[in-house]
């Protein structure tokens, strides 16, 4: 992570737009498509990422989360790159997707306010990141808690 977002890319690897950010302050879509940006709490740093793939919406399971909202987002590539500065060419730091096509992205964030640089004692910024198909729909924001979020959206 650097530059405060972990980016979500496609084949090519680059995702270039320029979020707003006021819509949900956590995850926002490039409007061209195969990208997305997740806002972070800190600027350079290491955070934690888990991604799960599902066939149908997962439910929705907010508890101990600061932050959860939604995307959709259409990949013409079959798989999301989690890109990071230092990760070369690691096929584990992506997500293989059934195909191209239109999906949803639920992101759940934590650990967002802890202070930039962080302590080793500092909890690790963490997120979820839930991907299914599905059509093209509004943003959705779930849970809006954390300092981060109300400094962005404001």
């Amino acid at each position: 992570m650097d530059a405060t977002t972990v980016d979500l890319a496609g084949e090519e690897l680059v995702v270039e737009f320029e979020p707003a950010w006021t819509a949900n302050a956590l995850v926002e879509a490039d409007p061209d498509g195969d990208g997305a940006r997740i806002l972070c709490g800190q600027e350079i740093g290491s955070v934690a990422v888990t991604a799960e793939l599902w066939d149908l919406t997962p439910p929705l399971d907010a508890e101990g989360w600061q932050d959860v909202s939604e995307v959709s987002v259409t990949w013409r590539s079959a798989f999301i790159d989690f890109g990071t500065t230092d990760q070369g060419d690691d096929p584990s730091k992506r997500l293989d997707l059934p195909g191209p096509g239109d999906y949803r992205l639920r992101v759940h964030g934590r650990n967002r306010d802890d202070g930039d640089p962080r302590d080793d004692s500092d909890p690790v910024e963490e997120y979820l990141i839930q991907v299914w198909p599905g059509p093209i729909a509004e943003p959705v924001v779930h849970k809006a808690t954390s300092r981060t979020a109300a400094y962005w959206s404001s």
